[in-house]
């Protein structure tokens, strides 16, 4: 028996003690013996002493915040002394990149990675919220907080198009949708921001691309996993509406200013104050939205995995169910996921990876749609009949109740069904030499059921008082899609002496059909019965279409680095698309990129200590995005039919003018950076880029006698320039544990050229301001007085003090259209996110805060103007302008007065930025010692809440994150959860 183990009861007992880097005792670590339940935790002085099941046992040892190793007992004399290495040194991560994996030591472009301890403290239900915030120059935005809808809008380093601006999302390789995955299925996240990382994509890596990892079976033991979590959700801002009694007097109010007889007498409206208790119906004072927003709101979230291995064979299962109900009651959206990831070693030199993932998704929604139900519920006053006592729909607004479409105006129902598979065979001639076979078909089945039913309101006195919809009606679609991948390369990997050379090469093919047919039925006599047959034959409608598109690529990258001081990395992607003409369909991207390691010089030797990495990195490349529609550059015929002679005749006809010309919008990125690490546990890393995007289709004015609407061309230019920074640190003292991470990113964007096209809607895009820019009047405070408005140029409508004044900027003597500008940018600005995380004795604490630092948003019609086109108004609107209270938030009150005050104009712009408690959780995990005794190896229970605190100036009532709009938009939702995570 070795002099450093003990024997007790014929099994060794293992005595140690575990140190930090700095040599400091680590209390509250886990050591346990691997493929066995039986565990302890290192004491306040770093001590242990385990029970051992014989001489070959083997020790697991992991601490949050530390790299977890695992040290064979074999051969030991004497007390083991264990030194855990900070995980906040990632030096020697292996990062996820095009076709392969690299140490983030010799990375030579712009990638960030992102782990799934990253992702483990957000419970969230679509994987892309849970990406705000949490990495320089990469911006998520969540318009709806809808169940199924609340998906994040990804963008990576601005806005490059006018077209489709979203990344590339690969998932083990294979392109997908991220948010179709449960979160606990992921092993890491790669993001690539700049051309030298990109470009191995080629014509697809314009807007970025996102490489997600998916977890796979590790260790020789059997281990199963539960995660799951319950939350109850609230919506975060609601307008806050005046009821019955105020609407009546602001209206009132709003009519005099206007030069109009009041609608309400005085007396009318205390008998009003007085019937509305007694007689509801007759006198209704509706809250709309508490009616509308009777939804549970809970939500569930439950994810087992089950991994082993049987020596060659090695499988890791994860089955995973959500269920989440909305505030409304109609809304819903549920997810049955499974994946099995599999990996067989036949022998030295020839192995596989076979994967295969079923995900079941259903949404529900009112059959009149949600953003009809939100728009009623916030314009329709407390005035207008709701429901009645006997339980019949009031009337709402002209028969637009948003109480009966939640509850009975029938559903939108979808149902998508899709299959993955994805085979890789990889064969070893030479340790130095891979080579791989992949093939990854998905097949997609996308199947809407929606039903409009017909829903008849009636008076406060029991009159039927309209129906709305006219009739019943139901639409079925059915739409298939089947995506091919095969790709073959092969990867060589070599060492010459202080030389390392990597080289890539490989050719891929995808193919892509998709075909959709839709039903039409109405007037549904049993509106209980909603099968298509039993609609009324005489209106049906059918219609179907189909289509598909081809890509072929050739791509290589090749990689050295001398004495890992010097890094060269060349990429190069030659793509050919069926979505464009003979002679345009292929594309060629290159990039190159170069690092020098500083930190590994020679005359850097006294400085180790301190520095520990010191990398600068640039790289130059191109990249393209054929995501510009199927085949743009096509004439197509528009089918239908044309009364003729007296009998209905099919006709096609020829609309639009086609350019063959058309190619690919092409992207050339600069960037240059440094990555530093300073005492083992403080990383920075900053990046300054450049990226200009050529050749953006537009359509351009042609001459109106050719007849013909105008054809898409090569004609626009973007441009995006910004910074990037990222600083993490790692901490230590005694048993308490801290991190911190914070990144802050800002981008420039800026239209080049448009070839003089400008429009003159709300938001636009023009020459030398950025895309999506607010184009409106220059508010100039209120009128005070009659003789201030003379001697001001006309404006619309008739004017009174109290009214908006705006700037006249070409100096004439009218406001009109020439005096609009661009006001403000919708794009959000100095992105930052804060991620603080504490850990002592088993409890964690994770705090994330995110935010935005410059953006300008805009409300309108019936969100924020009172009374519009009908509509109620706010408490807020109280403070509006009398003489009295000529400086108040609000213009007079009017109503119907020409609509001088709801103009478009910079008086409706908000300052859009804000910083935000995105998600707090507060955990504990047992003692291993305890925990053995019940088969578990870890177990920890927690509760979380995410969008809890917001700190901004916009419009109260309104969510900052959905800046722009009539407030007809389902609302950001803040979630209270509870959750356990268990591993056997």
């Amino acid at each position: 028996m070795p002099t450093g183990i003990v024997a007790q009861n014929n099994k060794p007992l293992i005595k140690g003690q575990v140190l930090d880097e700095k040599d400091a005792p680590l209390p509250g670590v886990n050591i346990l013996i691997k493929g066995a339940n039986r565990g302890v935790n290192s004491g306040a002085d770093g001590k242990f002493s385990l029970e051992a099941p014989g001489e070959n046992a083997v020790l697991v040892i992991s601490y949050i915040g530390y790299v977890t190793r695992e040290i064979s007992i074999k051969g030991i004399s004497k007390e083991l002394s264990i030194q855990l290495q900070s995980s906040g040194n990632t030096l020697n991560d292996v990062v996820v990149i095009g076709y392969g994996t690299q140490k983030k030591v010799n990375l030579t472009g712009s990638v960030e990675n992102i782990n799934a301890a990253r992702l483990a403290d957000r419970p969230v239900t679509q994987l892309s919220t849970a990406l705000q915030g949490i990495a320089p120059g990469v911006t998520v935005t969540t318009s709806t907080g809808a169940p199924g809808s609340d998906a994040g809008n990804i963008r990576i380093r601005g806005i490059g198009t006018l077209n489709n601006a979203n990344p590339l999302v690969l998932i083990d390789g294979i392109e997908g949708n991220m948010n179709e995955l449960d979160p606990n299925m992921i092993e890491s996240i790669s993001v690539l921001k700049d051309a030298a990382s990109s470009a191995i994509y080629g014509s697809r890596a314009a807007n970025g691309v996102l490489l997600v990892t998916t977890k796979r079976a590790k260790g020789d033991r059997l281990t199963i996993t539960y995660n799951g979590f319950m939350g109850k959700q609230k919506a975060t801002n609601l307008p806050d509406k005046v009821d019955a009694l105020d609407h009546m007097r602001l209206l009132n109010e709003a009519y005099v200013n206007t030069g109009i007889t009041p609608v309400y007498t005085d007396q009318f409206i205390e008998k009003y104050s007085q019937e509305m208790l007694t007689n509801p119906d007759e006198y209704p004072n509706t809250d709309w939205q508490k009616e509308v927003l009777k939804g549970s709101g809970m939500m569930q979230n439950h994810s087992v995995g089950i991994s082993g291995s049987s020596g060659k064979l090695r499988f890791l299962t994860t089955l995973g169910y959500l269920h989440q109900d909305g505030i409304v009651k109609s809304s819903s959206f549920e997810r049955y996921t499974l994946r099995n990831n599999a990996d067989v070693k036949f022998n030295e030199k020839v192995s596989m990876k076979l994967d295969l993932q079923l995900i079941n998704r259903n949404t529900t929604e009112p059959g009149r749609g949600m953003t009809n139900v939100f728009s009623q519920m916030n314009r329709i006053p407390a005035v207008q009949l709701g429901r009645l006592t006997n339980g019949k729909w009031g009337e709402g607004w002209n028969g637009n109740n948003p109480i009966a479409m939640v509850e009975d105006g029938g559903a939108l129902k979808n149902n998508t069904l899709s299959m993955q598979g994805n085979l890789q065979l990889s064969y070893k001639p030479v340790y130095w030499l891979t080579a791989d076979l992949v093939a990854a078909p998905r097949f997609v089945n996308s199947y809407d059921d929606d039903f409009v039913k017909a829903v008849t309101t009636y008076t406060g006195t029991g009159s039927v008082a309209f129906t709305q919809p006219a009739k019943s009606e139901k639409t079925n679609t059915n739409a298939r899609s089947y995506y091919g991948n095969y790709r073959a390369n092969i990867t060589a990997d070599k060492q010459f002496g202080s030389h390392s050379v990597k080289w890539l090469l490989g050719a891929s093919k995808e193919t892509y059909y998709a075909s959709d047919f839709t039903a039409f039925r109405d007037n549904y006599q049993f509106p209980d019965y909603t099968v298509l047959n039993a609609g009324d034959k005489s209106n049906q409608q059918a219609s179907g279409s189909a289509s598909e598109w081809t890509l072929q690529s050739f791509f290589s990258r090749l990689n050295y680095d001398f004495k890992g001081k010097y890094l060269l990395e060349a990429n190069a992607r030659y793509d050919g698309s069926s979505r464009f003409t003979k002679g345009n369909r292929y594309g060629f991207f290159p990039s190159f990129s170069a690092g020098w390691r500083v930190s590994e010089e020679n005359f850097m030797e006294s400085l180790r200590s301190v520095l520990t990495d010191l990398k600068f990195r640039a790289s130059w490349g191109t990249l393209g995005n054929q995501n510009i529609g199927t085949y743009p550059f096509a004439s197509n015929i528009a089918l239908g039919s044309y009364s003729m002679a007296g009998q209905v005749v099919s006709i096609g006809a020829l609309n639009d003018m086609s350019n063959k010309d058309i190619t690919w919008e092409t992207t050339t990125m600069t960037d240059v950076g440094v990555d530093v690490t300073l005492f083992k546990n403080l990383s920075i890393t900053a990046d300054w880029y450049r990226k200009i995007t050529d050749d953006i289709l537009l359509t351009l004015d042609i001459p109106l006698y050719i007849g013909l609407n105008a054809p898409y061309q090569n004609a626009g230019k973007v441009s995006n320039v910004g910074w990037e920074l990222g600083v993490n640190y790692n901490g230590r003292a005694g048993a308490f544990t801290y991190g911190i991470n914070f990144n802050i990113s800002d981008v420039k964007n800026k239209v080049l050229d448009l070839k003089g096209i400008s429009a003159s809607s709300l938001l636009q895009s023009r020459e030398g301001y950025s895309i999506n820019s607010i184009y409106a009047l220059e508010a100039d405070g209120y009128f005070q007085s009659q003789a201030e408005i003379d001697n001001h140029p006309a404006q619309v409508g008739v004017l009174a003090p109290g009214d908006i004044k705006y700037v006249n900027q070409n100096k004439d003597n009218i406001i009109n259209n020439d005096d609009y500008k661009i006001i403000g940018s919708t794009l959000p600005r100095y992105t930052y996110g804060l991620n603080l995380n504490a850990g002592y004795k088993g409890f964690s604490l994770n705090a994330f805060l995110q935010g935005v630092g410059k953006a300008n948003g805009y409300l309108y019609s019936y969100a924020i103007q009172p009374f519009y086109s009908g509509g109620t108004a706010h408490e807020q609107h109280k403070d509006s302008w009398t003489p009295e209270n000529p400086n108040a938030a609000f213009p007079r009150l009017t109503y119907g007065d020409g609509g001088n005050n709801y103009q478009p104009s910079s008086f409706w712009m908000k300052n859009a930025a804000y910083v935000r408690l995105k998600n707090i959780q507060l955990g504990y995990s047992l003692p291993v010692s305890l925990i053995n005794k019940w088969g578990m190896t870890s177990l920890k229970v927690y509760v979380a809440g995410q969008n809890l605190l917001t700190h901004d100036k916009f419009w109260k009532g309104y969510d900052v994150e959905t800046p722009v709009g009539t407030g007809n938009l389902y609302p950001q939702v803040k979630v209270y959860t509870v959750g356990l995570d268990i591993k056997f």
